[in-house]
């Protein structure tokens, strides 16, 4: 396997500030990269690459299909031109989505006048949107996003676009739903009937359905997985203890989840091809076509 290939895989496995959709996307240029130097890859080869792709942030969606990608053109009696083909269709999904979901949600919103929107935790998808409404917003509900504090960040992205915010806490944002027009929320895997995200959604997303508030959940369709990719995210997972309670006295245990699995019930899911109900989500999720031979490499 080339050593040049595993350097910039490896780059992008160190990178642990950087966005899903920016990861996938230079994961995506070096395999394009590497097939311009091996243009005629051989099965093993492609299998290697599929191997390094899942060894990378299993953790996000993108990068599982970009690997599913890489495994379907191993299945083809022509790999290097269908290794290209699907690169080439998976980075326009890419690059293209946050505009076109920008351009949803804004049309999702009332012609005239301003609301209030209310978001939770961070996403640079969210960001990007509400930032291209922002004159049909007159203001943004960002909750803390205890433990890991993500709504500072997404508070302070927003203002620097000259958003208006209003910053509370994870509890007092189940009460101030009410105020707002939507919650509108990222994610991390939409499944076909769960999507998955920070820990504390479920909560969220059940207020807003008791205050009567919809539920926007922006998401490009390089972050939906049917069932044979989405191990990964039905395995618990812990976030650093510290975030909680650096030196806690003995007796005492920590419990730090980072993500959990919320309904598709009452959700609508804006995608860069439109806006979908959970029966759309699951005929969306189930058409990918998935390598027969993913969940072996997977293993």
């Amino acid at each position: 396997m080339s050593r040049l290939l595993s350097q910039k895989l490896n780059r992008v496995a160190r990178d642990r500030t950087s966005g899903a959709a920016q990861l996938a996307l230079e994961a995506v240029a070096a395999v394009e990269d590497w097939l311009k130097r091996h243009p005629s890859p051989s099965e093993g080869e492609l299998e290697d690459v599929v191997v390094m792709l899942l060894r990378l942030q299993s953790s996000m969606a993108p990068i599982l299909r970009l690997a599913n990608v890489v495994a379907l053109a191993a299945d083809s009696h022509m790999r290097a031109v269908a290794l290209k083909s699907g690169l080439r269709g998976f980075r326009g999904s890419l690059e293209g989505a946050r505009g076109r979901i920008a351009r949803q949600f804004a049309a999702s919103l009332p012609d005239h006048g301003r609301v209030a929107i209310a978001t939770y935790s961070f996403s640079s998808t969210v960001i990007g949107a509400l930032t291209a409404a922002k004159r049909h917003v007159s203001s943004v509900l960002v909750a803390e996003s205890r433990p890991a504090l993500e709504g500072k960040l997404t508070a302070s992205k927003l203002a620097h676009e000259r958003v208006a915010v209003q910053y509370t806490t994870d509890a007092a944002l189940l009460g101030l739903l009410r105020s707002a027009h939507a919650l509108v929320i990222g994610a991390d895997a939409v499944l076909s009937h769960v999507f998955v995200n920070k820990i504390g959604t479920r909560v969220a997303c059940l207020a807003a359905r008791e205050a009567g508030v919809p539920v926007y959940v922006l998401s490009d369709s390089t972050k939906f997985l049917p069932e044979e990719l989405a191990a990964p995210f039905w395995r618990p997972s812990e976030g650093p203890q510290e975030l909680l309670w650096n030196r806690p006295p003995n007796g005492v245990e920590l419990r730090n989840p980072l993500f959990e699995h919320t309904e598709l019930d009452q959700v609508r899911v804006i995608t860069e091809a439109g806006t979908l109900d959970p029966a759309g989500v699951r005929g969306a999720v189930e058409s990918v076509a998935v390598s027969p031979r993913f969940k072996r490499l997977a293993d």
